[in-house]
C-alpha cells in the first residue's frame, strides 16, 4: 500500500464582506448656515428653472407651446408675446415631429435665423444621451432642454418593478441633471389622463412617481379646442401656485395680458366669469342686484327681486353664491358680491424664499350709491 501524498494547498479563508459605514445623521444647525445658490427663471414670474412636466391634453396646442418657448429662449426674445426672457442655449427634443413637420412649424413662425446654440435632435433612442451630452458641454450657461415627450423615452416597464419605481426612475437622472448645474432646465412635455378629477397634480397619466420626481408642475388646460381660450396652471415646489391665462391666437400662444400679473388676473376673471354662467336665472339676478344695491340681506334682496320668486327661494340663491365664492356673507347678514383680487406685479424668488411671493391684496370694490327700488305689490 502507497503512502499518501501530504497536500500542500493553504486553506482558503473567505474575505469577510465589505459593509460600508452607517452614515451619520447631519446637523440642522449646519444646514441653516449653508449658503446655496439663488433660484432664477426660464420665464420670469412664471416658470423658475428646474426639472418641471408640462402636461395637456393630446391636440391641443402644448408642443406649440414648448416649441415657442424655446425660441424665444434660444433668441433672448419675449416669452407668449409678453415677458422678455434671457438667452441661453437651447436642446428641443422633438421625438414625435420629425424633421419635415419641425421645419414647417419653425417657418410657421416666421423664423429664419437662429443663434447657434439652438439645437435640435429627433431620434428617441438616442436622446437621453444627447441630453446628456448637451448638459455638460453647457454647463454653467443655464442650458434649457425641451423633452416632447416623456413616453417616447420611457421603455418598457420590466415585469417585476412596480410602475411608480419604473417612473420615478425614468425621471430622476434627468432631474438630477438639473441640480448638478443649477440654472439648467428641463421641461418634459407628458399627456395627462383620460378622468378629469381631481386636481392639476392628479392630471398626469401614470402614476404620482412622475409628479414626485419633478420640481413643478404645469398644466396647459383648454377645455374647448375650438375655442382658442386657455389657462396655464403652475403647481411648484419652491414658489406659490398661480394660474395664467392665455389665448392661441392662430399658431402663437400668448399671455393675456403683457405680464404675468395681468395674465393671472385674466385668468381670475375668467374663472369667475364661468361660475357665473352656470348660475340660473335667480343667481343670475341676484348678482346684478348685489353689485348695484349691495350688501343686502336676504329680505331687502327679495324685495328688489322683480320676478316670481319666493323669499326661501332668494335665501337659498344667496347661499348657493356664497358657497360658490361668487358672494360674501358678513356678520349682519348681509351680502355683497365677491370679487377677485387685484393682482399687481410681483417676484416670487425675489427673496429666494418659497411660497412667500406677493400676489396683490384685495381691493374692496367701491360701493355705488343707489336709492333701493321696492317690491311693487300686486
Amino acid at each position: 500500500m502507497t503512502a499518501r501524498k501530504k497536500s500542500n494547498r493553504v486553506p482558503q479563508v473567505p474575505e469577510p464582506e465589505y459593509e460600508p459605514p452607517t452614515p451619520k445623521p447631519r446637523s440642522v444647525a449646519d444646514l441653516l448656515s449653508q449658503d446655496f445658490p439663488s433660484l432664477d427663471w426660464i420665464v420670469p414670474d412664471v416658470i423658475p428653472d428646474g426639472c418641471h412636466l408640462v402636461i395637456a391634453a393630446p391636440k391641443i396646442g402644448k408642443s406649440l407651446l414648448t416649441l415657442m418657448l424655446a425660441i424665444a429662449c434660444a433668441r433672448g426674445k419675449k416669452a407668449f408675446d409678453a415677458i422678455k426672457v434671457r438667452a441661453r442655449p437651447v436642446l428641443l427634443l422633438d421625438l414625435e415631429s420629425g424633421d419635415r413637420r419641425l421645419a414647417k412649424r419653425l417657418t410657421d413662425f416666421g423664423l429664419t435665423t437662429v443663434p447657434d446654440t439652438f439645437e435640435f435632435h429627433t431620434d428617441a433612442e438616442t436622446a437621453l444621451a444627447v441630453m446628456r451630452e448637451f448638459m455638460e458641454q453647457h454647463k454653467g450657461q443655464s442650458p434649457l432642454v425641451i423633452l416632447d415627450t416623456l413616453s417616447e423615452v420611457m421603455g418598457p416597464k420590466p415585469r417585476d418593478l412596480a410602475p411608480m419605481l419604473h417612473e420615478k426612475r425614468t425621471l430622476q437622472p434627468i432631474q438630477r441633471l438639473c441640480a448638478v448645474d443649477p440654472g439648467a432646465s428641463v421641461l418634459i412635455v407628458h399627456h395627462n389622463r383620460k378622468d378629469k378629477t381631481g386636481d392639476s397634480v392628479d392630471s398626469s397619466s401614470g402614476t404620482h412617481g412622475l409628479t414626485g420626481a419633478v420640481d413643478g408642475i404645469f398644466v396647459l388646460d383648454r377645455p374647448d379646442r375650438q375655442k382658442p381660450e386657455a389657462t396655464l396652471i403652475r403647481n411648484s415646489r419652491d414658489i406659490e401656485d398661480a394660474t395664467f391665462g392665455m389665448t392661441l391666437k392662430g399658431v402663437v400662444w400668448t399671455f393675456d395680458g403683457r405680464s404675468a400679473g395681468m395674465a393671472r388676473q385674466a385668468a381670475a376673471d375668467r374663472e369667475v366669469r364661468e361660475r357665473i354662467e352656470k348660475q340660473g336665472a335667480v343667481g343670475h339676478k341676484l348678482l346684478a342686484l348685489l353689485k348695484e344695491h349691495g350688501p343686502l340681506r336676504p329680505a331687502e334682496a327679495y324685495e328688489l327681486y322683480d320676478g316670481d320668486a319666493k323669499l326661501q327661494t332668494v335665501r337659498n340663491a344667496l347661499n348657493r353664491l356664497a358657497s360658490r365664492g361668487l358672494a360674501s356673507q358678513d356678520a349682519a347678514g348681509r351680502y355683497s358680491v365677491k370679487y377677485p383680487p387685484e393682482l399687481v406685479e410681483f417676484s416670487e424668488l425675489a427673496n429666494n424664499s418659497s411660497n412667500s411671493g406677493n400676489s396683490g391684496s384685495y381691493v374692496a370694490p367701491r360701493q355705488r350709491t343707489t336709492s333701493r327700488r321696492k317690491r311693487s305689490s300686486s
